[in-house]
């Protein structure tokens, strides 16, 4: 590992099959949201952005994974356009997680039912580059981890919360920002010009090892539960190994090992002994959803379950590949998980 600074059981019965989860389920949680990436500064100045990245019209992933809004929940915004490492990155989600547990109010006025002091229950629900930010976050709560609190009060965050659900983390990077930073093929580097251009956290979400977060971090304090869609968006999932959401190439929503360019679909994706670290990633399921959809709750679509991952068929694990919902968002399927 290394220093930035050097470097620059609850069984829940759904449509005839059993979802076998762990007993960290059993009690309520408060559910604190972080979103991904961003081209602009919205969300870190204005809380309602914050807030809308997670809807689309009347779609809302925080409403369906609160079961509309019985669960306490926080919505963390912090600077999307800044490498996942900063201060006003994992620095500003770690000082509002720490926030949230303690028992302050989100931009919105919202807060958790119960604080830490309580014996709350804090989950953290974690999409695109919020993955990664969790993964330096919970990589570096302890003195002998590579950049120990680096940014922010990381060791309190790792104290307090329970988990983080990684919905399409970009945990090995993306393909997708290699061709932004144009070291794609011509094509896909062409293409990727008209999308956005490379600033400093798609810089950050490439794919080569030099500015992957386990190259900085250690294993997680805590557990980081991945899941992800499988939803191709034209042209640009031409340019991702794999199946893919549109935006990130399955070797990293599932956080493996090896190469971050290798190509797994829903039967083949890299099992829980295989992943970017020693410990802590645990598969879930995929589900047809691209990289938005994954996000926003606006499409009710099919899941399947891949290797090692939660959805159990009669009693015993489902063959990956097995379709397991035929219309469940993310949002939802996250709300029967406790």
């Amino acid at each position: 590992m290394q220093s930035i600074l050097r470097s620059c059981a609850v069984a829940v019965a759904i449509g005839g099959l059993v979802l076998a989860w762990s007993a960290v389920a059993s009690a309520q949680p408060c559910m604190i949201f972080v979103h991904g990436k961003q081209t602009d500064t919205n969300t870190y100045t204005n809380w309602n952005s914050a807030r809308n990245y997670w809807k689309n019209g009347s779609n809302d992933f925080v409403k369906a994974a609160t079961k509309n809004f019985a669960t306490s929940y926080y919505v963390v915004g912090y600077n999307g356009t800044r490498p996942y490492y900063e201060t006003q990155s994992a620095g500003e989600v770690a000082n509002e997680i720490v926030n949230a547990t303690n028992g302050g109010a989100d931009g919105g006025g919202n807060r958790c039912a119960k604080t830490y002091a309580q014996g709350g229950t804090f989950w953290v629900i974690a999409h695109s580059m919020g993955g990664t930010i969790m993964d330096f976050i919970l990589g570096n709560n302890d003195a002998s981890d590579p950049n120990y609190n680096f940014s922010g009060p990381f060791d309190q965050v790792a104290q307090r919360i329970s988990m983080t659900i990684a919905v399409g983390g970009a945990h090995r990077g993306s393909q997708g920002a290699d061709a932004v930073c144009g070291q794609s093929n011509f094509l896909c580097n062409f293409i990727a010009s008209f999308i956005q251009s490379c600033d400093d956290a798609t810089y950050w979400l490439r794919s080569a090892d030099a500015v992957q977060v386990r190259t900085f971090s250690n294993a997680p304090a805590r557990n980081v539960h991945l899941t992800g869609g499988y939803e191709a968006i034209f042209g640009a999932s031409a340019c991702l190994s794999g199946e893919d959401d549109g935006i990130v190439q399955y070797a990293s929503i599932y956080a493996c090992n090896g190469s971050a360019t290798a190509s797994y679909d829903n039967s083949n994706a890299c099992s829980n002994s295989y992943k970017q670290e020693s410990s802590g990633f645990f598969n879930l399921d995929a589900a047809h959803e691209n990289h938005s959809d994954e996000r926003d709750n606006s499409d009710s679509d099919v899941r399947r379950a891949i290797p090692t991952g939660i959805w159990t068929c009669g009693g015993a694990p489902c063959a990956p590949n097995t379709q397991v919902q035929s219309s469940m968002t993310t949002g939802r399927f996250i709300s029967i998980l406790y």
